[in-house]
């Protein structure tokens, strides 16, 4: 049909059924048999119909849009659950905006205002700000749901990893392999997150009769830098055996500095993370890590939003998912001869 509008109506009559039928399958308004959707998206590819969005939202009050609001966009993690989220949000007619509020806290309140004045749908978040009793949490437009993925909120629809529980994984692995003298790089504490995390370890911990030193928990901001003071925790006497990080970047960020200072992984020193990003996977050796289903996550986070934008009446609900450990090259047995007397 070249040089003329294509329009619903051409697309109908083209693959023989209703108007209705295709507007149902564009809007996802209702359900349409498979082998009529795929006759429509193929008369549609071959027309090369494009709706207008724009007129649709204005019609529908949707514009299938939906915000997508990250701390920082090159930290792997929140790149792969981001990426998770847009693809379980495409499979349901719906784009995604993606918002990068390098960690600020009032550039991520502009974010959210200007995604409500797009007239987004909903909106997923992870705030730059993990803390354990926000001070403020600002109200959203009425009718724009939101979702906190990664770090919770009190009161507000959230979906997270069992932070507590990839805690207590990452001590009892190291228990079990005999260590006893064990430094962490803790990440900030004012991050709910890491709060939790560290009371997971500890709490296993002491179900193996161990104690962490106060002296062996650097805190800082959850970033490789982080990773660096690992050298802050080979200088205690007695020395660390392995060291928990409560994240793969910081992890990382330790490799390196321990492989600087000449410590070979893990026969003298072993290391865990937590995230699993795909990075952690190429080091030399492999790292050890608490797995987050970031899978999981992004795609439950998506499938709540969803069902808050269908009208479900939901009273505020946090899903907990289970973390797992990954053992890999980075962690071993405590030697016998290096073992307390």
């Amino acid at each position: 049909m070249r040089g003329k509008v294509v329009t619903i109506r051409h697309v109908a009559r083209r693959a023989g059924v209703a108007v209705g039928t295709v507007s149902h399958y564009l809007n996802r308004s209702a359900p349409v048999a498979d082998g009529t959707g795929r006759r429509i998206q193929r008369t549609i590819d071959r027309l090369g119909y494009r709706p207008d969005l724009g007129a649709r939202g204005l019609r529908v009050r949707r514009t299938q849009s939906v915000g997508l609001v990250l701390p920082n966009i090159s930290n792997p993690f929140y790149s792969e659950v981001a990426r998770e989220v847009e693809h379980a949000l495409w499979e349901h007619g719906f784009q995604t905006l993606l918002c990068d509020s390098a960690g600020d806290r009032e550039r991520e309140r502009m974010h959210l205002d200007g995604l409500e004045s797009r007239r987004v749908d909903g909106i997923l978040i992870i705030r730059s700000s993990g803390r354990a009793v926000p001070r403020t949490e600002p109200d959203r437009q009425p009718g724009v749901p939101v979702v906190y993925v990664d770090r919770a909120v009190a009161g507000k629809h959230s979906v997270t990893s069992d932070n507590r529980m990839g805690g207590e994984l990452a001590a009892r692995h190291l228990a079990e392999l005999g260590h006893r003298r064990i430094g962490v790089l803790a990440g900030e504490k004012a991050v709910l997150n890491v709060q939790q995390r560290l009371q997971g370890f500890r709490h296993e911990l002491d179900r193996h009769g161990l104690a962490l030193a106060d002296d062996a928990v650097i805190n800082g901001p959850q970033a490789l830098e982080l990773g660096y003071e690992v050298e802050r925790l080979v200088r205690l006497q007695p020395r660390p055996t392995a060291v928990f990080a409560t994240n793969d970047i910081v992890a990382i960020g330790a490799w390196r500095r321990l492989l600087e200072l000449g410590f070979r992984i893990p026969q003298e020193i072993s290391l865990v993370g937590f995230d699993d990003v795909e990075m952690s996977r190429l080091l030399f050796p492999p790292l050890t890590t608490v797995s987050q289903d970031k899978a999981a996550m992004g795609r439950q986070a998506a499938s709540l939003l969803l069902r808050l934008l269908q009208g479900e009446e939901l009273p505020p609900e946090h899903i907990l998912i289970a973390p797992r450990l990954v053992a890999r090259g980075s962690t071993a047995a405590l030697e016998k001869e290096e073992a307390p007397s």
